[in-house]
C-alpha cells in the first residue's frame, strides 16, 4: 500500500480519503485541484525575467532625449512599465527604494549646491552599490542592468535631472502598482 501512496504523491496527489492535489513547488495541499501550484507560489514566480527588454536597451543607448531635447515619452510610459515588470517579485520594494533614495538625495544635493561634478560622483556610486547587491543575490539581473546601463547613459546634468530621475520615478511608480506590498 505504501508504494501506491508514494506513486500518488509523486504524481502530485496527496494520499488518503480526499485525494487532494499538492503544489508542485511547496508541496502544500491545493485549495483548487485545477491548478498545479498554490496561490503563494504562483505569485512568487509571476513576471520574473532575466534581463531588460531589448528595445529598451537600444533606445537608452540613443539617450534620454529626442532631437528637440525633450524626454522620450515612452521613458515615462510603456518602457517604464516594461522595465518595472522585468524586475518581477525577485526585487523587494525596500531595495528599489534604497537605490531611488540615493539618487533622490543626489538630486536634492545638486539643487542645493549646483555642483554637478561633486554630485556626479555620488550618482556614479550607484554602480558599485548595485554590484554589491547583485553579488549578494539581493536583486534580479534586470535591476542590476537597469542601474548599470542608466548610469552609463548619464553624461551631463540634464541627463541626470531631466532624464534618469524622471524615468526612475516612473519605474518606481509602475513597480509599486504591479507589485504592491502585502
Amino acid at each position: 500500500m505504501s508504494e501506491l501512496k508514494h506513486a500518488l504523491e509523486k504524481a502530485g496527489i496527496e494520499g488518503g480519503g480526499g485525494m487532494k492535489k499538492i503544489c508542485r513547488i511547496c508541496k502544500e495541499p491545493l485549495k483548487d485541484d485545477k491548478f498545479d501550484t498554490c496561490y503563494r507560489c504562483s505569485q512568487k514566480n509571476r513576471g520574473t525575467y532575466d534581463s531588460l527588454p531589448s528595445d529598451y536597451l537600444s533606445k537608452l543607448a540613443k539617450g534620454y532625449f529626442d532631437e528637440k531635447g525633450y524626454l522620450w515619452e515612452d521613458f515615462l510610459t510603456t518602457m517604464a512599465k516594461d522595465v518595472a515588470k522585468s524586475f518581477g517579485t525577485k526585487l523587494k520594494s525596500h531595495q528599489l527604494r534604497r537605490f531611488y533614495g540615493h539618487a533622490k538625495a543626489a538630486e536634492i544635493r545638486l539643487k542645493m549646491t549646483e555642483d554637478w561634478d561633486a554630485v556626479n560622483v555620488d550618482v556614479k556610486k550607484l554602480e558599485p552599490f548595485v554590484s554589491e547587491a547583485k553579488g549578494k543575490d539581493k536583486i534580479p539581473q534586470s535591476f542590476y542592468e537597469f542601474i548599470e546601463k542608466n548610469i552609463k547613459a548619464i553624461k551631463k546634468r540634464k541627463d541626470f535631472e531631466e532624464g534618469f530621475m524622471e524615468h526612475f520615478q516612473a519605474v518606481v511608480a509602475y513597480f509599486t502598482y504591479h507589485y504592491p506590498k502585502n
